[in-house]
């Protein structure tokens, strides 16, 4: 039985490039781990404040706040001048994330979902625990981030590609095609990442209640005994 949540999470950032951007906005919802039902009350979001001059973005090897980022997002350089630091966000982030760790462990630390998190986001975190400029922890004892649970993990653009790689109406699993497109999703705002996290959280949970469903009804046990 899982006892574990889930946190689906997102970054708005500076640029496109997980190595190098800055993150502007971060969001996040918690999922109940049996029940995949959003948890009422339990959003967390915040603007974060990025280095802003050419010269700081340059000593510290960080992409400045692009044109092109702030026409997807809309965080203008005005309005991220009076966001709280991203030190302070991550703060209060880690603390809301060890909320849901019910022992107090790695291993039942609360399992990150996202959408495109194993190529952008978790790069990110992992970049805002272990890595210069910020190195805000928290981190174990080999460097690694010691923020989600260190064994799972969930991108559920791995399950789009299984299951729309052959459909020759999806011409990209972008979230703004296949999820707002094909699917017809309709609400909040594209690329805000509080409305993109409910997004997603809710298409992880009609997916794994899918799962659950086709599990129920199959028995797997010595499926591939001969």
């Amino acid at each position: 039985m899982n006892y574990r949540d889930y946190i689906v999470y997102d970054f708005e950032t500076t640029s496109a490039n997980p190595h190098t951007t800055q993150p502007v906005q971060i969001a996040a919802v918690v999922v109940h781990g049996r029940k995949f039902e959003i948890k009422e009350g339990s959003e967390f979001q915040s603007l974060m404040k990025p280095y802003m001059t050419e010269e700081s973005c340059k000593k510290h090897g960080v992409d400045i706040l692009e044109d092109g980022a702030v026409a997807v997002h809309g965080k203008t350089a005005a309005m991220l001048k009076k966001a709280p630091s991203t030190a302070s966000v991550w703060k209060n982030f880690t603390e809301y994330v060890n909320q849901y760790n019910y022992k107090g462990s790695n291993f039942t630390a609360p399992i990150a979902v996202g959408y495109n998190i194993k190529g952008f986001d978790s790069i990110i975190v992992d970049r805002l625990c272990t890595k210069a400029p910020y190195n805000f922890g928290p981190e174990d004892k080999q460097s690694r981030p010691d923020l989600f649970n260190r064994i799972h993990s969930l991108d559920m653009l791995d399950f789009m590609f299984t299951m729309f790689e052959n459909d020759k109406e999806v011409n990209s699993l972008s979230a703004d095609n296949l999820i707002r497109g094909h699917m017809g999703y309709a609400k909040g705002q594209a690329h805000d990442a509080m409305s993109d996290v409910i997004m997603t959280a809710e298409l992880f949970c009609r997916t794994m209640r899918m799962l659950r469903f086709t599990a129920s009804k199959k028995n797997f046990k010595n499926v591939f005994k001969d």
